[in-house]
């Protein structure tokens, strides 16, 4: 039962998604929810906005979700695991157009909704790395976090989605997001 008490504007933004995540968690275990992947990709969304200081695409734009303020093109695809899953292999959800410069992976972690990996990849490496799914009408691809951080020229930029994250009540000119790392 929901007190009264329980404002939501009193609690950061961040707060309210461990809390979320808390919930989402208890509905599994009561069998009202399969899945706990919920919020996760219009949170992924917005801290690669924020990591990039970005815009988000409008609503239902066919190949990108983010142009980044260097005007790259970004398609996010994100998945919630537990965070003891590291190396297990997940499905990210299906690419119907390549119409974008480079694809960043957010992984977060099911109990918490922190960022335990983001990673942006070349489009012709993930188009090269995907298989078809005529189910989907796309492709998709499976990979784990040990798996994105072995794929050929990928930059690891889980700090500042993790920054991204941790400055969700500040302005976005305010961030002070660490740089990519290159590999």
């Amino acid at each position: 039962m929901i007190r009264d008490e329980f404002h939501p504007s009193d609690f950061s933004s961040h707060d309210l998604l461990r809390q979320y995540a808390g919930i989402l968690s208890e509905l599994r275990a009561r069998g009202v929810i399969r899945t706990l992947n919920a919020p996760s990709g219009d949170l992924a969304e917005t801290l690669t906005e924020r990591a990039y200081r970005g815009a988000l695409a409008p609503n239902s734009e066919k190949s990108w979700d983010v142009r980044a303020a260097d005007g790259g093109l970004l398609q996010v695809k994100s998945r919630v695991i537990a965070a003891s899953a590291r190396s297990k292999p997940v499905q990210f959800s299906v690419f119907r157009s390549w119409d974008f410069d480079a694809a960043v992976f957010v992984v977060l972690a099911a109990e918490t909704y922190e960022v335990l990996g983001a990673f942006e990849v070349e489009s012709t490496v993930v188009q090269a790395r995907a298989r078809a799914a005529a189910w989907v009408g796309g492709e998709i691809i499976t990979l784990s976090l040990v798996g994105l951080a072995a794929l050929p020229d990928y930059i690891d930029v889980t700090a500042r989605l993790q920054a991204a994250l941790e400055s969700l009540d500040l302005p976005m000119a305010e961030n002070d997001l660490p740089a990519a790392q290159e590999h």
